[in-house]
């Protein structure tokens, strides 16, 4: 026994037709949902893109991510243009539309938010928890980076970096600026201002380490224990974020199946002659 087919709109019968348009109502039924799919992809994929580019996500996982969206609006897309199955329970009829709508989007949206927590949270996680291997036991001592020239460089199309030679201790060492500077310099002219040379900054002097990795920030928190508490805060919020989203997702679910009807409580339309 075929499993009937309605017209999510008026609940007409369309168990025998192939048409793109309802003949009652004429809602459109198929390119609609496919067309709906492939916008709410482009909107993930732009949200996701525009955070990982602010926060310096490497290019290679905004790639991932962008090929993971892909794969799921094109099994998605397939799986709701399949024909009906024999064992699929019979369509219902949509009661309150403009309801329905809105707890769809919302459901999207909190399935954006769900993702997003476990990709991003495992992204911060992991770099403080390396950065906290990094540091961890390593001797430091507290003392000052005295600033003898500041750097300016673009990298791609719209990160920075800035950076800076100077003494510490009688040796000459680098140390990045971005923790440091109040604002974000976009010429060499704003970073000289920001930091003059002869700027003395407290550091932590790392001296078994290399490279920049050797200057960090003076705080009241040592740099290993800070990236520690951020990796376990990382963990938390993202935890508590998926909870969240997880109990709203269930509720709009669950609110969503109040917008249909038992399609055996609805009286079958007719079509005029």
């Amino acid at each position: 026994m075929a499993t009937v087919r309605k017209c999510l709109k008026c609940g007409l019968d369309l168990t025998d037709t192939s048409g793109a348009l309802c003949p009652m109502c004429g809602t459109q039924l198929l390119q609609t949902r496919s067309r709906g799919i492939w916008v709410l992809a482009i909107f993930q994929f732009a949200v996701a893109t525009i955070f990982m580019l602010i926060f310096r996500f490497p290019r290679m996982l905004i790639a991932v991510f962008g090929v993971m969206i892909m794969v799921g609006t094109i099994l998605s897309s397939w799986m709701k243009q399949r024909p009906v199955g024999i064992r699929q329970t019979p369509s219902r009829t949509i009661t309150h539309l403009t309801m329905f709508r809105v707890l769809s989007i919302g459901i999207a949206l909190c399935s954006i938010a769900l993702f997003s927590s476990v990709l991003f949270g495992f992204v911060i996680f992991i770099n403080n928890w390396n950065d906290w291997h990094r540091y961890e036991g390593q001797p430091y001592h507290a003392t000052t980076f005295q600033v003898t020239q500041v750097y300016f460089r673009r990298i791609g199309k719209g990160g920075i970096d800035a950076y800076a030679s100077g003494m510490v201790d009688g040796n000459r060492e680098w140390m990045g600026l971005r923790p440091y500077l109040p604002t974000v310099p976009r010429s060499q002219e704003e970073l000289d201002a920001l930091v003059p040379i002869g700027t003395t900054i407290p550091i932590y002097l790392f001296p078994e380490m290399k490279g920049r990795s050797r200057v960090r920030i003076y705080a009241d928190t040592p740099p290993a224990e800070a990236y520690h508490r951020a990796a376990i805060n990382a963990v938390n919020y993202g935890l508590a974020s998926l909870a969240v989203c997880f109990v709203l997702l269930v509720f709009l679910i669950r609110a969503r199946k109040l917008c249909f009807v038992d399609p055996a409580n609805v009286p079958s339309p007719t079509i005029p002659s």
